[in-house]
């Protein structure tokens, strides 16, 4: 079941059937932490994570009892955005180098390059995050193979050297934020992919 489709996130706290604000509070916290936690690491603040949500300290630790639950949570929201982004692009593109394409550019926009901020090993010990991650990498496999087998693509080119080249283009550099990387990303995304496709 996809995460978006369950009672509880990563954290186990039960969320569905908040009231509107609280929901509301809650999507505010975790767009926030998906910015701090990918331009500053696992360890921002978590006083100004609540600062720019706009909303009280005592509010974040009602939805998130603490740094380890909160990243958990955006972390996981991220992935679910990514493998939903790889299942609409196929279902929605014909042409597979647009699909990939299509892709590409909205785990840019999801902010998937905040999973560096978090090592494999801490990763794994979250089943929610780990169940989500499997499935974003099935997806983006098979649009990738896709691509490849319609000979649009270069066939020499991994899932994870394609995934690896795609997030650090579309991370912020040290001192910069995610919004002023939304600005030029898109193009130089745009460019690698052009660069992988093979003229028939």
């Amino acid at each position: 079941m996809r995460a978006r489709e369950s009672d509880a996130d990563a954290t186990g706290c039960h969320w569905r059937g908040l009231r509107t604000d609280a929901a509301r509070n809650r999507d505010r916290i975790l767009a926030v932490a998906q910015e701090l936690f990918g331009e500053q690491g696992p360890k921002a603040s978590l006083d100004e994570i609540a600062r720019r949500a706009g909303i009280g300290n005592a509010t974040l630790y009602r939805h998130f009892p603490g740094r380890h639950a909160l990243l958990a949570a955006a972390l996981e929201r991220i992935v679910v955005t990514g493998a939903d982004a790889a299942e609409e692009a196929a279902a929605r593109e014909d042409d597979p180098f647009a699909a990939l394409s299509s892709f590409a550019q909205a785990i840019a926009r999801a902010r998937l390059a905040a999973l560096c901020c978090v090592s494999d090993e801490l990763t794994k010990e979250w089943q929610g995050l780990a169940q989500q991650r499997e499935r974003l990498v099935h997806a983006a496999q098979r649009l990738l193979s896709r691509a490849q087998q319609a000979q649009q693509i270069r066939a020499d080119i991994s899932l994870e050297e394609f995934m690896g080249v795609v997030i650090q283009l579309s991370r912020p550099l040290p001192g910069t934020s995610w919004s002023a990387t939304d600005q030029f990303s898109p193009r130089i995304l745009q460019v690698y992919l052009d660069g992988l496709y093979v003229e028939n």
